[in-house]
């Protein structure tokens, strides 16, 4: 529940769907996504400089403290599917977010390519973080 009218991160929920079915990641820490804009300025004569901005898609990240091998076995198959010459398809994410007066806005990310880009630091008496990345052609509101 959002708190003073602020959305804070437990008021976010992330699923993720790969080509193979659900991802169901245990501890999501983080989820950061940004869209991605091409620009281009264009001056006429006049000298009053327009700037194009075309949407290009968006990329982010997924953070989680590893309590499997969730992230490890995924990327694991995308390797052996690559090697194999196994087509990489695409999948999803939907981000639910339970906005301060009850409601809940659905974003799904389509065309979503993962990449894990970090598999963790192993030390001793602490936690290993891994990261999973992700490029998505669109983000769409659901309802």
């Amino acid at each position: 529940m959002p708190q003073l009218g602020y959305t804070v991160g437990r008021d976010v929920a992330v699923d993720i769907t790969t080509p193979t079915g659900k991802l169901r990641i245990p501890k999501i820490m983080t989820f950061d996504a940004k869209p991605q804009v091409s620009n281009q300025k264009i001056t006429p004569l006049n000298g009053v400089t327009d700037e194009l901005q075309i949407p290009t898609g968006w990329n982010g990240t997924i953070t989680a403290e590893r309590m499997d091998g969730t992230l490890d076995d995924f990327w694991a198959q995308w390797e052996d599917n690559y090697f194999n010459g196994i087509d990489q398809q695409r999948g999803t994410i939907t981000e639910s977010i339970t906005e301060s007066n009850g409601t809940i806005s659905v974003y799904r990310y389509e065309g979503v390519s993962f990449h894990l880009t970090d598999a963790g630091n192993k030390q001793g008496e602490k936690t290993v973080s891994q990261t999973l990345s992700f490029t998505a052609n669109r983000r769409k509101k659901v309802n």
